[in-house]
């Protein structure tokens, strides 16, 4: 036991002393200075320049999308009273139903029972004529169809089984509904969707957030079929950003009158935003060391600095400068390791430290 707590106390100072050795690297990051670099040695180890451009940017965001129905057109199948399915009409997944048509058949002791009730009440004056209205109201509270209390009303003759009806047009997309099964309100019989329209659901990265807008043209392509184009608009952008995954949710509206897109499918999605003039360099000359972005500008034939900069989207193979740099500066686009170490080993040789660790030898 002893020696299990000594293992934990090591084990705790060592993780604290990473920590604060971690933050200490984080807080004092490693200076950078100006250095010159004549040309054969840049010749040797391969550098690369590159010169700034004003342009206008056109971000194109390429993603993938699920198809699912649009959940303000689906329709969830309970009754309000116990009963036994009688009769299936809608007897399989996938089936056509429109609205209003026959879904099944539901014997209920309580609705024969009620319109019984209201046959009897109706032949009566005064109170009778109030129960009748009664029991009626009781049948619409229950979803009995309109037109089944119209026939009860013209036949004066109870039904033993009462048929209902789709609230909509759509497809069965779930069905649990049997022949013969005894059922209760708390069970879901079927799930209708109207896939005339459908949505598209996208994942979103952190910067791409910031530039899409509600109302935004998409433009939606199928695997199988990449000559086909769909238009759709952006109508939802998740207000939350995923912290493990820098990523939101978004959501495409898609006409489908054509029933060519079925949820459960993949589409390809792609999002051109203009985002005006802005200076732009290619990717590689980014430096990231984990607290800002640095490039080297090429200020003279040999003189080399260190510049932070602030970047906006990556475009392409392209950082979207948004202050740090002015058009036409050259900056560095290869041998950055070779360039940052001597900086950082000038800088340390001017503060009359020793060098970093690793470039005794450079």
């Amino acid at each position: 036991m002893q020696g299990l707590l000594i293992f934990l106390s090591f084990f705790l100072i060592e993780t604290a002393f990473g920590q604060h050795i971690h933050s200490e690297a984080v807080k004092k990051e490693e200076p950078r200075v100006a250095i010159d670099v004549p040309p054969q040695q840049q010749s040797r180890i391969g550098l690369k320049t590159s010169k700034t451009v004003k342009k206008t940017v056109a971000h194109t965001i390429r993603t993938v999308g699920s198809i699912v129905a649009d959940e303000r057109k689906e329709a969830h199948i309970h009754t309000k009273v116990n009963g036994w399915i009688e009769d299936i009409h809608a007897d399989y997944v996938g089936k056509e139903v429109k609205k209003g048509g026959p879904l099944f058949d539901l014997y209920a002791p309580e609705l024969v029972s009620t319109q019984e009730e209201y046959l009897t009440a109706r032949k009566q004056k005064g109170v009778g004529q109030e129960l009748a209205q009664a029991a009626i109201d009781r049948l619409r509270l229950w979803g009995v169809p309109t037109k089944e209390i119209d026939k009860l009303k013209k036949n004066g003759k109870s039904s033993r089984t009462i048929t209902f009806e789709s609230p909509l047009t759509g497809f069965v997309i779930s069905k649990t509904a049997i022949q013969g099964m005894y059922i209760t309100p708390g069970m879901e019989l079927y799930q209708i969707a109207d896939l005339s329209s459908v949505w598209i659901v996208i994942t979103l990265y952190e910067f791409d957030v910031a530039i899409i807008k509600l109302g935004d043209n998409v433009e939606v392509s199928l695997p199988y079929d990449p000559t086909a184009k769909l238009n759709g608009k952006m109508s939802y952008i998740s207000p939350n950003i995923e912290l493990e995954t820098r990523t939101a949710k978004g959501r495409i509206e898609v006409d489908n009158k054509n029933q060519n897109l079925k949820p459960g499918m993949y589409v390809n999605v792609s999002i051109k935003k203009e985002l005006g003039e802005s200076i732009v360099v290619p990717d590689d000359a980014v430096i990231d060391t984990g607290t800002r972005k640095i490039v080297f500008v090429k200020s003279g034939d040999v003189r080399f600095e260190p510049r932070e900069v602030k970047i906006g989207p990556r475009v392409e193979e392209e950082f979207i400068i948004l202050s740090g740099l002015k058009a036409g500066e050259e900056v560095v686009t290869s041998a950055h390791f070779f360039i940052d170490a001597e900086s950082k080993i000038r800088a340390a040789t001017q503060k009359g430290s020793s060098a970093p660790s690793g470039h005794g030898g450079h």
